[in-house]
């Protein structure tokens, strides 16, 4: 009996102390995803709040108390929006179509630019390297405003204003994006380029089939980033696109703000068109987004 008792004694022991019972762990479960659902909502409400107000009267938009619905859903706030025209080939469709041209086109120039100096800073071996990439990063440090009126200057010097390319030279590269895939860069192994040396292959071959296959996470975040900040810009095209027909969105959100009245229903569905595409290019690309962000963190 004594053995008996000792043994039960011993099986008591090895039960783990202070383990939460069934109850306790679906309680928590469910505390966390209640909290992170609450969360969520807080942070969408003024998107869903602004979605509503689309299909709202300006007067409904400012009444207090506000209202979440609308009392009545006017469709034809969207077509109206749609349909702006201000003469001169100045419409909607046409302001759309400015802000993807600019937005892709320099997010493009900077996966092919700069992809190819941050191959240059973590591959090759040159005198001033070291130097040239500590200038690079401090550039990083000079707020843009400090530069935006030289870069107007040189920007009329060469007849650039009022065209796409006074956006798309100086968003072509960025010192953010360099910095960025060159850590990437540097943790991609040497044999992989060591045996390509051995096959023959070029140094452009090398960085055209080995790197850029390797890199894709941090290419999409380069591109996703540049293009997300140009499609928000509102200061350069402001300052470089004079006439209406060249406008991008942001700049032409400003028709629906005239002197003595504001037609806040308008700007509410332009402002939609311009946050849909951002959202879309992050829901399929977000999984590349956070690789490529973690990897440039991580390696170097």
């Amino acid at each position: 009996m004594t053995a008996t008792t000792a043994t039960t004694a011993k099986v008591a022991v090895k039960t783990p102390k202070g383990e939460e019972p069934q109850w306790g762990r679906y309680a928590l479960t469910f505390l966390k995803y209640f909290l992170l659902v609450t969360l969520g909502l807080v942070a969408l409400t003024p998107f869903i709040l602004a979605f509503l107000g689309t299909f709202k009267t300006d007067a409904e938009i400012i009444a207090w108390p506000p209202t979440f619905l609308p009392k009545e859903w006017l469709w034809e706030n969207w077509v109206k929006t749609w349909q702006t025209d201000l003469g001169e080939g100045a419409t909607f469709p046409r302001w759309l179509f400015n802000t993807a041209v600019v937005s892709l086109g320099s997010a493009v120039a900077q996966v092919v630019f700069c992809s190819m100096s941050a191959y240059a800073f973590a591959r090759l071996r040159f005198p001033g390297r070291d130097a040239v990439f500590a200038f690079m990063l401090a550039s990083m440090m000079i707020p843009g405003a400090v530069t935006l009126i030289p870069a107007y200057v040189v920007m009329t010097k060469i007849r650039f204003v009022n065209t796409y390319w006074s956006l798309l030279v100086p968003g072509a590269v960025s010192a953010g994006s360099i910095f960025l895939l060159t850590q990437f860069l540097k943790g991609i192994p040497m044999e992989l380029e060591e045996a390509a040396f051995v096959d023959g292959a070029s140094r452009f071959r090398i960085y055209k089939d080995v790197i850029l296959p390797l890199s894709r996470p941090a290419l999409l975040t380069v591109f996703i980033l540049q293009f997300q900040a140009m499609w928000n810009a509102f200061l350069p095209p402001l300052l470089y696109l004079n006439t209406p027909r060249m406008w991008v969105l942001n700049v032409a959100l400003t028709v629906f703000q005239q002197q003595y009245k504001a037609q806040w229903n308008l700007t509410l569905v332009a402002a939609m068109f311009n946050a849909i595409p951002i959202l879309i290019l992050f829901a399929f690309f977000s999984r590349y987004y956070i690789e490529g962000i973690s990897y440039a963190g991580l390696k170097g």
